[in-house]
């Protein structure tokens, strides 16, 4: 009973895959050899388009792979306005790039085990044939006009390729006349472009529950203004800090019950900890793009 409900299955089968080239044959003689080419050019097309498709969304993806889980914020906050156009053709040729590094070190709590900073450790895995010199002109943070000076002092001594400057937190707590602080600025911005020398501007962190933090806030707002008007590259710590702090993962397992004075959370150490892997991957998007 089995084998003859077999065979007549089989019988079905072989009727039917029969009846399926038949009606294929059929098909092809009533489209012609020139539908069944059309007919494989469009599978063709279609599979190249795909195949695209997928690359365009891949490129078009964040660029996660080099970034640590902990430290990645949005793609805007890593975005600048303008190219890096002296770096940018350095690393085209391969060729070594100086970078000056003025105000508080965004890796001051941050050092590899060959004491070299974190953020030449984060360039140079992004970017393991260019080699960078970093040249830090001292941790203090001046006001703008002070530090101004020293960026002019530092340049005809060291002619570095891209200056980093983190600027806004001493004239924060001076409360600096906002039309002094701005046409500083401008007067930095115009000096380091007529020498060909890249600018990028790091704004002062987010700090919570602490009685200047409106003053943080003020000046972050000036400083957004100025480089939106004169197109300047800022790697928005401030934005970034608030970010990663309300991040659950952010949060302190356990917080001591009187922290010592002035004494960083654990959460603000680990956003201290990622600024410099964050102003490396702005630096090398905005040099790769």
């Amino acid at each position: 009973m089995a084998e003859g409900w077999t065979d007549g299955r089989r019988t079905r089968i072989g009727r039917t895959r029969g009846h399926v080239s038949a009606l294929r044959a059929a098909r092809l003689r009533a489209i012609g050899p020139a539908g069944v080419f059309a007919a494989s050019l469009a599978a063709l097309l279609a599979t190249l388009f795909a195949a695209l498709f997928a690359a365009l969304l891949a490129l078009a993806a964040p660029a996660w792979a080099d970034m640590s889980k902990v430290c990645r914020v949005p793609d805007i906050l890593l975005t600048f306005d303008s190219d890096l156009t002296r770096t940018e053709r350095l690393v085209d040729r391969s060729q070594p790039v100086r970078i000056l590094l003025i105000g508080p070190q965004p890796d001051r709590l941050a050092f590899s085990q060959h004491k070299r900073s974190r953020l030449e450790v984060e360039l140079n895995r992004r970017l393991p044939d260019i080699v960078f010199t970093i040249i830090e002109e001292g941790p203090q943070p001046g006001l703008a006009r002070e530090d101004f000076q020293r960026i002019r002092s530092a340049i005809e001594q060291y002619e570095p390729d891209l200056v980093i400057w983190q600027i806004g937190t001493g004239d924060a707590l001076a409360a600096t006349d906002p039309e002094d602080f701005a046409h500083t600025l401008e007067q930095a911005a115009d000096y380091l472009k007529g020498r060909n020398i890249d600018l990028v501007l790091i704004d002062p962190p987010f700090v919570p529950n602490v009685s200047h933090e409106q003053l943080y806030g003020r000046i972050v707002n000036q400083i957004d203004t100025i480089s939106d008007q004169e197109k300047m590259n800022v790697v928005q710590q401030y934005a970034a800090t608030s970010y990663l702090l309300s991040q659950p993962a952010s949060a302190p397992a356990a917080a001591p019950a009187e922290p010592p004075p002035q004494a960083p959370s654990p959460a603000e150490q680990k956003t201290r900890l990622c600024m410099p892997e964050l102003v490396a991957e702005a630096i090398v998007r905005a040099v790769t793009r």
